[in-house]
């Protein structure tokens, strides 16, 4: 997952928009997130992820506006629109996809069906 997200954010891709780079990179994350988050541990990874991805973007806004200072770029970042008390990277509508808040719960038996290669057909010896 950090391999992709370095991918995304590296030097040769300064001239796309904080949007389109957001875009690029929440479609990965929301993906990643809810196929894991039925995994034992995946909040501390989220959290972890969540550090990682902020500290990524901040370097690639660095090497797209290298004249803007730290409190600058650090002082760029918004209130999210889900939770007005945490700030994100935002470009009008777009906004970073947190992992962290994404529900990590055990993943319930119950709620399956019975495969339909588990269906019995009928038959005595089947």
């Amino acid at each position: 997952m950090r391999h992709k997200v370095k991918q995304l954010t590296q030097r040769d891709s300064i001239s796309v928009s904080l949007g389109e780079k957001l875009r690029r990179v929440n479609s990965i994350t929301s993906g990643w997130a809810n196929y894991y988050r039925y995994c034992v541990g995946a909040g501390r990874v989220f959290v972890a992820l969540d550090w990682y991805i902020g500290l990524r973007l901040y370097c690639w806004l660095h090497k797209k506006r290298p004249k803007a200072t730290p409190s600058e770029l650090w002082g760029s970042k918004q209130p999210s629109r889900r939770r007005a008390t945490r700030r994100v990277w935002r470009e009008g509508s777009i906004e970073q996809h947190v992992l962290c808040w994404t529900p990590v719960e055990r993943y319930r038996l119950a709620w399956m069906d019975t495969p339909d290669f588990a269906m019995s057909s009928g038959e005595p010896d089947a």
